[in-house]
């Protein structure tokens, strides 16, 4: 049961995140993700489709930190710049008394990714929201306390090693996306998917442009021809 403090404390969490996110897009200590950051994703695949396209769908990345995450921070691995993946208890899940859980210690677990340019800028990608955050109006926003911190150094251990055991094959996993591509398509114009409407349509390209690295429609006559060679399909 919602006490009238949870939901007092819930409200004006949510009033102040409103105004300091309106206040930073403003004054662009807030951002979308650019055009050369989802020209790197589009490199970087998880079960056979691209980064540019499950980080930019607010259906596929939130609630999906610590997966997403990581596919983030791997865009930022081959640059000068550093970048480690930082989990932290964060105000939007602690208070949001939806989430609130107190048999499960990790409840306001969260994963973001921190990014330190060359030029001495400290940036937070938050794949759950979808932007990108100065640093100090982040922490002004969610007062994270830190419980880890992954290094670069130990992200790229692990991507090798995840690639070693788990090695990508975009020619195999590229049939996954006949079942997963039309989910996400369902999904343009919600409210929540800020990177497929108010005439942004970025996922829309993104989808558009990785059918046509794969033959799209090529792949799933393909798949068809095989159902039917079986028997699932007339």
């Amino acid at each position: 049961m919602i006490t009238k403090l949870q939901e007092m404390k819930w409200n004006l969490h949510n009033y102040k995140s409103r105004q300091l996110l309106l206040w930073g897009l403003k004054n662009g200590h807030i951002a979308p993700y650019d055009d050369e950051l989802i020209e790197k994703l589009r490199n970087i695949y998880d079960g056979g489709i691209p980064a540019s396209i499950l980080l930019l769908s607010n259906g596929m990345s939130n609630g999906h930190c610590y997966d997403r995450a990581l596919l983030m921070s791997r865009a930022f691995l081959d640059d000068e710049d550093d970048v480690q993946l930082v989990y932290a208890t964060i105000d939007s899940l602690k208070l949001n008394p939806q989430f609130a859980d107190k048999d499960d210690p990790l409840f306001a677990d969260h994963c973001i990714v921190e990014r330190i340019t060359k030029d001495g800028q400290h940036l937070i990608y938050d794949t759950s929201s979808g932007f990108v955050y100065d640093k100090k109006l982040y922490w002004l926003m969610e007062h994270p306390k830190i419980r880890k911190i992954n290094k670069k150094s130990s992200i790229i251990e692990f991507v090798k090693s995840d690639e070693y055991y788990h090695p990508e094959d975009i020619e195999r996993d590229k049939y996954a996306s006949p079942l997963i591509l039309p989910m996400i398509e369902m999904t343009y114009g919600r409210p929540t998917e800020m990177y497929s409407h108010l005439g942004i349509e970025l996922l829309q390209r993104e989808i558009e442009h990785f059918k046509k690295v794969i033959n799209y429609d090529d792949v799933c006559k393909e798949i068809d021809d095989d159902m039917k060679r079986l028997g699932l399909r007339r």
